[in-house]
């Protein structure tokens, strides 16, 4: 417990700046709920459906298509940079603890 309050005190008061930035995006949130009403909801719901029949034309018709989701592990993904690294990392350490 007396860690935890420690740790709170080394935690610098907030500047000007940052009070400033934190009023202005509070502002800026309060303006933005402001501006979502229901009519507006309605409005861009309006926007939206007429997008699609507008678009429409362009549409693939997918009933007559066959569509899988997964190539039932005939094709292995490829192994990303993060993992090879991870992979090469513990490689290294096997090797290392075999020669030591």
């Amino acid at each position: 417990m007396a860690r935890s309050q420690t740790l709170e005190k080394k935690i610098a008061e907030e500047s000007e700046k940052t009070k400033k930035a934190r009023e202005k995006l509070k502002k800026r949130l309060l303006e933005l709920e402001k501006k979502v009403t229901t009519q507006a909801l309605e409005r861009k719901n309006m926007e939206i459906h007429r997008w699609i029949a507008r678009h429409a034309p362009q549409r693939i018709v997918l009933r007559s298509k066959n569509i899988s989701l997964f190539d039932e592990n005939k094709n292995t993904a490829e192994i990303s940079q993060r993992i090879s690294k991870i992979a090469l990392q513990l490689k290294r350490d096997i090797e290392s603890t075999k020669n030591a």
